[in-house]
């Protein structure tokens, strides 16, 4: 009993630091301008100095845990890499002890009500509601640096709110909801790439997934594929030979992005640990400027940010995670973060700290998954039969 108690207690101040990760995460990213990167970044070393102290890892999560902040710090002290990889690991760290149903649920929350708190302030006037000019209509903002941000937040709240909130049974209300959802942000953010993935969220809650035959062998060549573009991604440059007719296409339809990569491997050299790059981007300003030059691809941006060895971890992770879902027989998790990866092909929003809030379930164990996923809608069905039985 005691022990429970201290376990619980131990969870909740857990969850009560990836909150104030969360939320000053957010208000990073946002027109606030408040001071909270110290308050992120010391949430996030108490978050992990507290899982450790707790010492409940499995032998896995201690060696690739010990092999990624090595590699990140490594990176950081020596070779001049940003510091942000290291707290991602260690934010990933840190929330693999808690319970990733509950780390889901708290995310979809507080990103949710913040992002209707800085749209609400962004309307009102009280902070400045970016716009940028494109295709003819102008691009908001709502409330954040740049309007793929608010996007990206949206679709990682409806993620989080999708693996919590729904039995393995088709839901077209909720189909319908993300659907309204994806055409507002293509009217407003113009983000097509987040909007079309809300598309394949919501084709997934039209089906029960787990009665689809051979569902199984499916989502594992899905798994195969979203990998292998995840590499063929970082070297699209190079496979694609400049000034043909498919590289003016593929660029036209990156929206410049295969132009800007072939500029990176011009100028910078994969390492094993990765380097300091400069960008220069478009957020915060909502205007043109000078020298503009930003990577956009998660992997790419970890693949020269934070290099090679880096870059394999993070791959060997989400694919550990994604195959642990699998076994479970849970395929509709399992897509959904297939779903985010192809996002990130396009998108840096996978590869950083404040916008990444699904990181914290990187590295739980396949027992907490089952016990988070599987035990409690078991729990719930069966107390569901005995009251209507009873009755």
């Amino acid at each position: 009993m005691i022990r429970e108690k201290s376990s619980d207690l131990i969870e909740n101040i857990l969850l009560l630091l990836l909150s104030i990760n969360l939320v000053s995460g957010i208000i990073n990213y946002s027109m606030l301008k408040l001071p909270v990167l110290k308050i992120q970044l010391t949430s996030v070393i108490l978050l992990f100095v507290l899982a450790i102290l707790a010492n409940r890892f499995t032998v896995e999560q201690i060696t690739v845990g010990a092999i990624c902040i090595a590699v990140t710090f490594i990176s950081w002290m020596f070779y001049g890499a940003t510091s942000e990889f290291l707290f991602l690991i260690l934010l990933m760290i840190g929330g693999s002890l808690i319970n990733p149903k509950k780390v889901l649920q708290l995310t979809a929350i507080i990103t949710t009500c913040s992002l209707i708190f800085l749209f609400l302030l962004s309307k009102f006037g009280i902070i400045t509601n970016l716009l940028f000019w494109k295709n003819g209509s102008y691009r908001q903002s709502f409330g954040m640096i740049y309007p793929l941000t608010f996007a990206a937040f949206v679709l990682y709240a409806v993620v989080s709110f999708s693996m919590v909130s729904f039995s393995d049974n088709s839901n077209h209300i909720w189909a319908i909801v993300i659907i309204i959802l994806a055409i507002t942000l293509n009217k407003y953010n113009q983000a097509r790439n987040d909007s079309i993935a809300l598309i394949a969220i919501a084709l997934l809650f039209c089906f029960n997934l787990n009665k689809i035959p051979n569902i199984k062998k499916i989502t594992e060549i899905g798994l195969i594929s979203v990998e292998i573009l995840a590499v063929g991604m970082v070297f699209l440059s190079k496979i694609i030979p400049n000034a043909t007719n498919m590289y003016y296409k593929m660029n036209s339809i990156s929206s410049n992005r295969l132009y800007l990569q072939n500029i990176l491997f011009s100028n910078y050299h994969p390492s094993a640990f990765g380097k300091y790059i400069p960008e220069v981007g478009f957020g915060g300003q909502g205007q043109q400027v000078q020298g503009y030059f930003y990577i956009d691809s998660s992997y790419t941006r970890i693949f020269f940010m934070g290099g090679v060895i880096l870059f394999v971890l993070f791959m060997y992770i989400i694919w550990r995670l994604i195959s642990k879902f699998i076994r479970l027989g849970l395929y509709r998790h399992a897509w959904l973060l297939i779903i985010v990866m192809l996002t990130a092909i396009t998108e840096d929003t996978f590869s950083k700290l404040g916008t990444n809030i699904l990181i914290p379930i990187f590295l739980c164990n396949e027992q907490v998954i089952k016990d988070s996923f599987i035990t409690s809608k078991n729990s719930v069905k069966s107390v569901k039969r005995k009251i209507k039985f009873e009755f």
